[in-house]
């Protein structure tokens, strides 16, 4: 059997090989061993900016140090940052000072057009087809999340009451724990999360599944625990890494899937839905002129 060959961190390498370093090397380096967390968010070019050393020195710095590529020498830092030798923990936009809107609104949208069209590659519509069957047929529903993947459920419960339909959700994590401990057969349960790990999912699934409850789920598209524990999983693209600035794709995508829930629900009984729809907004306006 092969013996796993340890990779060290990107910090050991710096203090190991510090002294061998010119001048302008070693401005980079102080500044990473000052602030490796910040140094993940940066590009080469505000690498340079933040050390004070040119953008060669920083290519060279790397070289130095036998980091195959800048990228490589942030997948090191990551070791140090978050104790794991795993590209998901390094930040997926690399951060530049006075950024021109133009290329911020260039870059973004191209983001996105990508992982749209990751997504529509990516669902199985028997699985739609099967959690809209689910969610209608269902005595209740109730819905999981938190943090982005709780301004999902969010949005989807609304859509849900402006069909009529019984649902239940609440920011509250302990609130939701409590839900889970509560539903039973006939229910549904409905559980949004980006990774599938996060441990309050976890434990609402597991508790979900003890009362034999079917759990549908949208979590990324990888081998993780709420998909495991789930009756229907809808996927999308693993767009983003786990350590990030803030959930953008992996929001705009559960929000689709919501869309398109919501979307086929409609389709199945058009004149009910609307009549549904119509009273909700009558309502609502009646309440609020303005809106």
């Amino acid at each position: 059997m092969q013996e796993k060959v340890q990779i060290e961190g990107a910090l050991f390498e710096i203090n190991a090989h510090y002294n061998l370093l010119s001048d302008s090397e070693k401005k980079v380096a102080s500044y990473v061993l000052r602030e490796p967390k910040k140094t993940l968010h940066f590009n080469v070019r505000e690498l340079s900016k933040q050390s004070g050393a040119s953008q060669a020195a920083v290519i060279r710095f790397c070289k130095h140090l036998n980091f195959s590529s800048f990228s490589n020498f942030k997948l090191r830092l990551a070791r140090d940052v978050f104790d794991n030798y795993d590209e998901r923990y390094v930040p997926d936009l690399e951060l530049e000072s006075e950024t021109a809107p133009q290329a911020v609104i260039h870059s973004i949208i191209q983001r996105f057009q990508q992982s749209f069209a990751a997504l529509e590659r990516g669902l199985d519509s028997q699985c739609l087809e099967q959690a809209v069957t689910m969610i209608l047929s269902a005595r209740s529903t109730a819905l999981f999340g938190v943090g982005a993947s709780g301004v999902v459920a969010f949005d989807f419960m609304q859509k849900l009451v402006r069909l009529g339909l019984p649902v239940f959700y609440t920011h509250d994590t302990d609130l939701q724990l409590t839900a889970a401990s509560t539903i039973r057969m006939h229910d549904c349960a409905f559980i949004i999360s980006y990774s599938g790990e996060n441990d309050s999912m976890i434990a609402a699934a597991k508790q979900i599944q003890k009362n034999k409850v079917p759990i549908i789920s949208i979590t990324m598209d990888s081998d993780n625990t709420i998909r495991r524990l789930s009756d229907i999983n809808i996927v999308v693209p693993a767009s983003e890494r786990i350590y990030r600035q803030g959930a953008s794709t992996s929001r705009i995508n559960q929000l689709a899937v919501i869309d398109i829930l919501y979307s086929l629900m409609v389709s199945k009984n058009l004149d009910a839905s609307i009549e549904a729809i119509e009273q909700t907004m009558a309502a609502t306006h009646r309440h609020n002129p303005s809106k």
